[in-house]
């Protein structure tokens, strides 16, 4: 959904922008997408979204958005927060809006991350004599909704003393679950779902290992006749085992068969792999060493996925992807490197472009195309064009496989084109007449 180095997302014209200038806003608004990936790109959010994404496997992750001071080579800043050090806060709705960060720091880092932050009298002192002791702090982003804005809140649990209090219009303090089960605050990921397939071959794998060093080393039976002593006797290569008899027919020592169906234990490992990779999304397109598939086949595979996952999918848009946005570029506007508009789905709305988003306007796509080949099985073209628009497929297939708009003519170009067109028409035909 946000894969690196890649733009996963445009920002396009919102329902209240009239529909004959919705092209034109999609232009500009070009430029606005190509400045916001690239100060994303410059910053951590790759290798802080890794870890963020991993615990969302679990079922909960969680990312803050930081603006680092003026003067520094970039822009923005994020941090991952692990799930030992997330407490989110019972939201009323659907949304976590408010959450907390229990965070063990070293004192002489305060002031470095919060610069304007109020000390208490011992805080200060420990920070001139132990600048290396460690404090709880608690880092929270609560939603007052009252003015409609998100306070930062530092608070010195020791001293029950808040430190610094920010607000902002965005969350920098952003939750992101898999799945929510009623009553419960954190998700529930593919891991949770998946543990007791993961539980079952851990045994398995346990077994399967002391199976085969059975079958390495082997285990004997010695008959403690004076001689041998299979209480001090060591198994090893090269070494000379004292023994009363090497008969065959009554050894003192002799190997054990070995028992057990290691086959039987595979097949059981590989069904529940199979189970997990699934819910993992480890093979998503299938097995790449299979024969070669077609393009067609790897298109229905993943509209496949989005099907199996889309209500799962749908809450990373709205949880995760949507706040990351609003909060990256409320930054970016502050620092004037963006126009100012509202991303709120009305001005400005955000359009996925990311590989998953992409297989679902392929649907889309793929339903144009099946319609205007059986109109053209049994219609003509004139007929055809007396009832299907023509001029606007080409807008609507940009649309749907997420080309540049740049390519499309807007209507003016359009009508400009027509109109020398005819110049040029009746200009051919006058020639002609005179001829």
């Amino acid at each position: 959904m946000v894969p690196p180095w890649q733009q996963w997302m445009d920002f396009t014209a919102g329902t209240q922008i009239p529909k004959e200038d919705r092209d034109k806003v999609d232009t500009q608004l070009k430029d606005a997408t190509d400045i916001f990936f690239n100060h994303l790109n410059q910053s951590n959010f790759s290798t802080e979204i890794s870890p963020a994404l991993k615990d969302l496997a679990v079922g909960t992750g969680a990312i803050m958005v930081e603006e680092l001071p003026f003067g520094s080579d970039k822009v923005l800043q994020f941090t991952n927060v692990p799930l030992s050090e997330l407490y989110p806060e019972c939201p009323p709705g659907s949304i976590v809006e408010s959450a907390w960060r229990k965070q063990k720091i070293q004192v002489r880092h305060i002031l470095r991350l919060w610069p304007d932050a109020e000390l208490p009298a011992a805080l200060a002192k420990s920070i001139e004599k132990e600048p290396t002791k460690e404090i709880t702090i608690w880092n929270g982003m609560l939603f007052n909704p009252e003015d409609k804005k998100y306070w930062q809140v530092v608070f010195y649990e020791a001293e029950k003393a808040v430190l610094f209090t920010q607000s902002f219009n965005k969350k920098r303090l952003i939750v992101f679950r898999w799945d929510v089960t009623p009553g419960e605050v954190f998700g529930r990921g593919p891991i949770i779902q998946s543990l007791p397939d993961i539980r079952t071959l851990n045994k398995a794998d346990e077994f399967i290992l002391q199976n085969a060093a059975l079958q390495i080393s082997g285990v004997y039976t010695g008959v403690d006749d004076g001689i041998f002593n299979p209480h001090t006797v060591r198994i090893a290569p090269g070494s000379v085992i004292p023994v009363a008899n090497n008969g065959t027919q009554n050894p003192s020592i002799q190997p054990l068969t070995p028992s057990g169906n290691l086959q039987l234990g595979e097949l059981l490992m590989e069904q529940r792999r199979q189970n997990v990779r699934k819910a993992l999304f480890s093979d998503p397109l299938g097995d790449f060493q299979d024969p070669v598939r077609s393009a067609t086949e790897m298109q229905i595979r993943q509209q496949e996925l989005l099907r199996t996952s889309g209500a799962q999918i749908s809450r990373q848009k709205t949880e995760m992807v949507e706040p990351i946005v609003a909060a990256v570029a409320e930054i970016l506007q502050a620092r004037g490197l963006l126009p100012v508009f509202r991303v709120d789905g009305e001005e400005v709305t955000i359009k996925p472009t990311s590989p998953l988003a992409k297989a679902e306007s392929l649907e889309a796509f793929n339903n144009t195309q099946m319609f205007m080949s059986t109109l053209q099985s049994f219609m003509p073209f004139e007929a055809i064009a007396g009832s299907v628009k023509i001029e606007d497929l080409p807008k609507s297939m940009q649309e749907q496989l997420d080309v540049d708009p740049a390519l499309i003519r807007s209507e003016e170009e359009r009508a400009e084109l027509a109109e020398a067109a005819q110049a040029a028409a009746q200009q051919m035909g006058g020639q002609d007449v005179a001829q």
